[in-house]
């Protein structure tokens, strides 16, 4: 147990057993003196709580800061006059920057306390019952995978640290090979998490199927996405009907159309635990919160905005535009009305957005209990039409149309007879947007193609309080865009991070 309890301080997981579930339906992580299974409930091992601890606890400032940033803000989605977001507005993110360097600490967080929980579990196989071996195992590639893939698609070559204690100043690993590895750990994920969620909001095979469909997208290997998501299709996930309650209401965490989900609580007492989203989001000197925070950090693009069809029921619960009436936000006053006076691009962001601790239990002063979705069943219905399209820019295909246009439905959208490689991307644009994944899906459609589309993006604001007088901005991405530096810190820590990266050994 000494040599349990030393691996446990090395991977910080010591302090995770001890922080409140992450929704109601989760298991209470055991604490520290809960580790012998036989003063646990039957059928629970203290590995399950820590397993638990992965939906959460190591990905906080990933969420916090990065994952907007780089997925929207970068990209062109969101517009600032936050110094602290100054790089990733003008695209010249440098390698000392703080936001970055959070998320790559925070990823390769997510990798190490996967890494510590299987060398746990395999110190502890002849004890545990094979369900829980094989899920903590699962679970623990699984999320590895997702840190993996975030890091190679924005950094580039990393180094592949597959196990815990591994030399401390690892080489970068080929591009290839993350990604080879990360392929790997998908495919066991597959083989051994159940079909059907244990706990809700615990992740499925499903969802394993459908991270790797999004994997096989990147590296347009569009035959084995295609494949994926025909399996996850019509199976037991599906789109509910209110598409703003997947992002406003933690009553409606874990929904059929969640697939895979950041796990939050708010703890007035605890920090690390919570989603932080709502304080950066809410407009500056709109009182939503109640509180000191809500300081309009992010705000819509004004490019952002025009890709939204005026009919789109997703655009209120996405962006809050002139006039738009939220009756569920400030109910005590009546509601709220928003007006474009409160943002210098003409427009708020709206997801995420909870409400105020005043008229909600689980809100205070930059912490809502609001899941941050990774994936969601319309990402695999557009992921399926954007692999039987394949590259192309249209295709009349039954299936592509059908998943296409069954994400258009529930926006109130008509449907297309003809499936366009334009209208599949700016589709994900306004599906996602604030999700942290426009980025990526530029990156997807090639380096030429996508800085054309920077480039020809208004990224501009306003600057008269009737927000007409535009100034405009357009950014043109150097060489180097798609592939963002590696953080100084690291670099300092780890000097071997600026040699050529190398084969991994699979062996």
């Amino acid at each position: 147990m000494k040599k349990l309890f030393k691996l446990f301080m090395m991977g910080m997981l010591l302090p995770l057993l001890s922080l409140c579930s992450c929704s109601d339906d989760f298991l209470d992580a055991p604490s520290e003196n809960q580790l012998t299974p036989s003063d646990l409930p039957e059928g629970v091992t203290a590995f399950d709580g820590i397993a638990e601890s992965l939906y959460f606890k190591p990905w906080f400032t990933f969420n916090d800061k990065f994952l907007i940033a780089v997925g929207d803000m970068y990209a062109g989605n969101a517009f600032t006059f936050d110094g602290a977001y100054a790089q990733f507005k003008d695209a010249q993110v440098t390698s000392q920057n703080p936001i970055l360097t959070e998320g790559y600490v925070s990823l390769f967080s997510v990798i190490d306390q996967s890494n510590n929980l299987m060398s746990l579990v395999e110190d502890r196989k002849s004890e545990l019952p094979e369900a829980s071996y094989k899920n903590a195992i699962a679970i623990s590639r699984f999320m590895r995978a997702n840190a993996y893939f975030y890091l190679v698609r924005t950094f580039g070559a990393v180094p592949i640290v597959n196990k815990a204690g591994t030399a401390a100043q690892p080489k970068r690993n080929l591009v290839a090979d993350v990604y080879k590895f990360i392929k790997q750990d998908l495919e066991f994920a597959i083989e051994n998490l159940p079909e059907t969620s244990v706990k809700k909001g615990y992740v499925t095979k499903f969802a394993a199927m459908g991270i790797l469909a999004k994997v096989h997208l990147t590296l347009n290997e569009y035959a084995q996405s295609a494949a994926l998501t025909q399996k996850i299709i019509g199976n037991q996930y599906k789109l509910i009907q209110e598409y703003g309650n997947l992002f406003s209401s933690p009553e409606n965490n874990n929904s059929a159309e969640s697939m895979f989900a950041l796990q939050w609580k708010a703890v007035a007492t605890e920090w690390g635990t919570q989603n932080t989203n709502q304080a950066y989001i809410v407009p500056g000197g709109s009182g939503i919160t109640g509180g000191g925070d809500g300081w309009g950090v992010y705000l819509p693009s004004i490019s952002l905005q025009a890709g939204f069809d005026p009919k789109d029921t997703r655009k209120k619960n996405t962006i809050m535009t002139d006039g738009d009436f939220y009756p569920e936000l400030l109910k005590n006053q009546g509601g709220f009305t928003y007006k474009k006076i409160l943002s210098s691009t003409g427009a708020n962001f709206r997801k995420y957005i909870v409400g105020s601790a005043a008229e909600r239990n689980d809100v205070f002063f930059m912490r809502t209990s609001q899941n941050t979705i990774i994936l969601r069943y319309s990402d695999v219905l557009l992921m399926h039409a954007e692999a039987i399209l394949a590259g192309a820019g249209s295709t009349t295909s039954t299936a592509a149309l059908s998943a296409f246009n069954e994400v258009r439905s529930r926006a109130g959208l008509p449907a297309k007879t003809i499936l366009t490689r334009e209208d599949l991307f700016n589709e994900r644009r306004v599906e996602f947007a604030l999700e942290g994944q426009y980025f990526f899906d530029l990156k997807r459609r090639g380096l030429a193609e996508a800085t054309a589309i920077i480039s020809q993006q208004e990224v501009g604001f306003y600057s008269d309080d009737a927000r007409t007088d535009l100034i405009s901005r357009k950014i043109t991405p150097g060489s180097n865009y798609f592939e963002l530096p590696l953080p100084q810190s690291a670099i300092d820590t780890n000097p071997s991070l600026l040699e050529p990266p190398v084969p991994f050994n699979f062996n």
